[in-house]
């Protein structure tokens, strides 16, 4: 990747206010999991362009049993440990600590998810994520352009600094089938033929984080930026064939795009794209 200052060109330079990023901890073996799943949608649905779903499976339930698939992948564990959750399905909120979390930490139940994504989507962000993602077949790689533009100054300690940010940037897969505890009661619309039973449709997976597991500094060092500061990067990454044996299938992924205050911090704002495709090229008279 590479980091560098040049114009806007796909991000939006006005004021906004922050985007909501739930990342829901779930597993194939939580029989309450596919309720969350539901919750879940149902917010997406109703602010489509200002929340963004990860599924991030992890814990005992997501353990897979004899021929089942393994949805797990190392950072969705870390992501995890710094939420403190106590129970399944647990989501978190920009990694916010709202009063309803569990356990003084940033997880909440299932049925808080919503209002808190209506509370973050209501607050004003001091900055403002733009990505975009086009799949290069010939080379088999994904290319992701991610912009970050400070529509305010960051906030400042006591002393004068500002935390720094970081940007992460995650690919999450949908229509994954594989096995779902609790899917005939509380997702039966989920439900499709297939070898386990049920089979079900595992939408919004987390399967890579190309940045990393707490992502990459924006800024050189805690001084404070301004309004106008700008930065831009380019992500590309190789297509695997599959991720734990599970096939990964880019017509099937969008990118989601987020930066925290610090590594482990709460998250500031962030974006989301789905892939899309280089233009081919014009065709000669000769081939017409």
């Amino acid at each position: 990747m590479c980091f560098g200052v040049n114009a806007q060109t796909i991000v939006d330079t006005l004021p906004q206010n922050k985007k909501a990023i739930l990342e829901e901890f779930t597993g194939i073996h939580c029989t309450y999991c596919p309720d969350g799943h539901v919750i879940a949608q149902q917010i997406k649905n109703a602010y489509p362009n200002d929340v963004f779903l990860l599924n991030l499976h992890t814990g005992g339930y997501a353990t897979p049993g004899q021929g089942e698939p393994d949805f797990r992948i190392p950072e969705s564990d870390s992501i995890a440990d710094i939420s403190n959750l106590a129970g399944y399905p647990a989501g978190t909120v920009n990694r916010h600590q709202f009063s309803m979390t569990q356990g003084g930490g940033t997880a909440m139940s299932r049925g808080d998810w919503g209002s808190a994504c209506a509370y973050i989507i209501a607050q004003p962000s001091y900055l403002n994520v733009g990505v975009q993602a086009l799949h290069d077949t010939i080379n088999g790689v994904l290319i992701v352009d991610v912009e970050v533009y400070f529509t305010d100054s960051t906030p400042v300690d006591g002393f004068g600094f500002s935390a720094l940010n970081f940007l992460n940037v995650a690919l999450v897969q949908d229509s994954v089938l594989g096995p779902q505890t609790g899917a005939l009661q509380f997702n039966p619309n989920a439900i499709v033929p297939g070898p386990w039973s049920p089979t079900y449709v595992h939408n919004h997976m987390l399967r890579e984080m190309i940045t990393g597991q707490w992502g990459e500094d924006l800024l050189s060092g805690p001084t404070p930026v301004g309004p106008g500061y700008f930065v831009t990067g380019r992500y590309v990454y190789i297509i695997p064939a599959d991720i734990n044996d599970i096939l990964f299938k880019v017509e099937h992924i969008e990118v989601v795009a987020f930066v925290t205050e610090g590594q482990q911090g709460e998250i500031v704002s962030g974006n989301g794209c789905h892939i899309t495709y280089l233009s081919p090229p014009p065709v000669g008279w000769a081939e017409i």
